[in-house]
């Protein structure tokens, strides 16, 4: 749930976007609708508006979505405050590096070396487990989802699909248990073996 920027919005702006499912905004320089992307190829898929709790203000929750960048901003950055940090940063990296790594990129040998990047996965997520401090389990943290971003980059999976799979299940009325799994439990305990 990123800012990407700030705009205004009119009842008709807000009706449209509603209607066609993009992002939909009121320009004041045309005193009009602005249908974010129709002229730069960057436009926004909706997921929802919402009102904040005075009232006077909406939220537009939305993909950002471009054939070249996924750009919000005019300067072409996702946001109107610059460049992406962390994780933001991290999915950029890998979208580049996926299309165009440089010589010797690790990242570009995980992408075409499917059994070290599972590997890494189950060696990390061990070390995660394993780890005391506060300091240990950041840096364990870090890794994890590190390779777990490399793996969704692979496959086309973005954040935000994530977090909206994590909305989903939020809202699911039934849990299951929760146990671990035996059979992947010692297929880890194999690939960690190997090692």
């Amino acid at each position: 749930n990123e800012a990407l920027g700030l705009v205004y919005s009119s009842k008709e702006s807000i009706i449209a976007a509603l209607q066609c499912g993009r992002g939909v905004y009121y320009s004041r320089s045309r005193a009009g609708l602005w249908r974010k992307g129709d002229t730069s190829g960057h436009y926004q898929t909706l997921h929802r508006i919402d009102v904040d709790c005075d009232g006077d203000a909406l939220r537009f929750t939305v993909t950002q979505n471009g054939n070249d960048v996924k750009a919000f901003c005019h300067l072409n950055t996702l946001t109107c405050w610059g460049e992406p940090k962390g994780l933001r940063h991290l999915e950029g990296t890998l979208t580049q590096r996926l299309h165009d790594a440089p010589a010797g990129s690790y990242t570009k040998r995980l992408f075409d070396d499917e059994q070290l990047l599972r590997d890494k996965l189950v060696e990390e997520a061990q070390e995660l487990s394993e780890a005391q401090s506060k300091e240990h389990v950041a840096e364990e943290l870090a890794d994890v989802l590190y390779f777990a971003m490399v793996r969704a980059a692979k496959a086309g999976v973005s954040i935000d699909d994530a977090v909206c799979e994590l909305d989903k299940r939020a809202r699911k009325v039934t849990r299951r248990k929760g146990d671990s799994k035996d059979f992947r439990i010692k297929a880890g305990e194999e690939i960690l073996g190997k090692k």
